[in-house]
């Protein structure tokens, strides 16, 4: 291959920046998740008063699909950005404003909620407030949101791959990452198995976690496969690229996923990706995925709080459970329509504002030198 055909093929073909079926995935992931802690979390840590009758025990596939959703998005936006502060600001504009709002949300439920809700204590609110707690050696306020420290790790890797140059290269960049997580997980499990004792195990493990060695061939299959949809390089490499991250990822799993699952999930990325799924752009779809963000940070303290008082009133646990989904969805809409979104324009204003004047005092410093 020539210098002039490679460079076609690393470059991205022009898209829709917005694909509404990939949004409803998260939309149904969000379902998911808030249906197995309204079911089976809340039956294994708090109990029914009565019998529900059924029990939705797979959290862990919608958090398997949420990754995969996060490593082709956030491709598909740097991708098209360009612009590393860009991509960074927008991505704190969107994660931190929420997440700090449903930190207060917590510490104020605390104050009547009738169930175990965590660590209140000051230090461990600070450590939550940066997204990153696990790393702090704190526990989530919230339990659900250990994802949101996983996916910030993951901003720093791809933003690093980006600043490095290593997107021009990405399947390869990937494949040394997902040889690194392969390696690096089975190594310190078996010293773990081996000596638990061992003094370097916490800063190995540390790093593991730093790196997000568990979970980043989750993250590579997305990513690759926005590397096929978007026709950047050699697309048979791309998909023995997404294999290898599907067998490492279940090399490493401890926490038993179905390989058949994942195998179902690329096939409904793919599928949403190129529009072969239009069912997902009906209305409930639509809402559920405009919501999503809030709906996940704030069903779950709040949706088992109510739950347990709905419940513990008399009412039957099935309809406790309704009646949670339905008030934890209108706040999650609520706050998205009246808070986040007004909130997240105003800021994204006052940051494009802050980038314009720069440009005009680095024109004007230049016309004066």
């Amino acid at each position: 291959m020539n210098n002039d055909e490679a460079a076609v093929n690393t470059e991205p073909i022009r898209r829709s920046s917005r694909i509404i079926e990939l949004d409803a995935l998260r939309a149904l992931a969000a379902i998911n998740l808030m249906l197995f802690h309204f079911t089976h979390v809340y039956q294994v840590k708090y109990g029914f008063v009565g019998t529900l009758g059924f029990e939705l025990p797979y959290g862990k596939y919608g958090v398997q699909l949420f990754f995969m959703l996060s490593g082709f998005v956030n491709a598909m936006t740097l991708m098209r950005r360009q612009v590393a502060d860009d991509f960074l600001v927008n991505r704190f504009l969107r994660i931190y404003p929420s997440f700090w709002a449903m930190i207060a949300l917590n510490c104020l439920l605390v104050l009547v909620s009738p169930i175990a809700l965590g660590n209140m204590a000051t230090d461990s609110v600070f450590a939550n407030t940066t997204a990153l707690p696990n790393l702090l050696g704190y526990a989530t306020i919230e339990p659900v949101t250990w994802t949101i420290q996983v996916e910030m790790l993951f901003y720093f890797v791809i933003l690093l791959m980006f600043l490095t140059g290593s997107f021009q290269q990405l399947l390869r960049t990937i494949m040394l990452y997902v040889l690194l997580s392969l390696v690096g997980c089975l190594a310190i499990d078996y010293m773990h198995a081996r000596n638990p004792a061992a003094t370097v195990l916490p800063a190995l493990t540390f790093l593991r976690s730093l790196l997000i060695l568990d979970y980043f061939p989750l993250f590579a299959i997305g990513m690759l496969l926005h590397e096929v949809y978007a026709q950047r390089g050699r697309r048979w490499l791309n998909l023995v690229g997404v294999v290898l991250s599907v067998v490492v990822f279940h090399l490493i799993d401890n926490h038993h996923h179905h390989p058949i699952v994942t195998i179902g999930f690329i096939g409904l990325l793919t599928a949403s990706a190129y529009g072969k799924l239009p069912f997902l752009r009906m209305r409930p779809f639509v809402f559920i995925a405009a919501i999503s963000y809030a709906l996940y940070l704030f069903h779950n303290n709040l949706g088992c709080t109510l739950i347990h008082w709905v419940n513990h009133a008399g009412l039957s646990p099935l309809f406790s459970i309704i009646f949670a989904t339905a008030f934890t969805t209108l706040v999650a809409a609520a706050y998205t329509s009246w808070v986040e979104r007004p909130m997240t324009r105003s800021l994204k204003r006052l940051w494009q504002s802050s980038k314009q004047v720069k440009v005009r005092h680095s024109v004007v410093e230049t016309g004066s030198s």
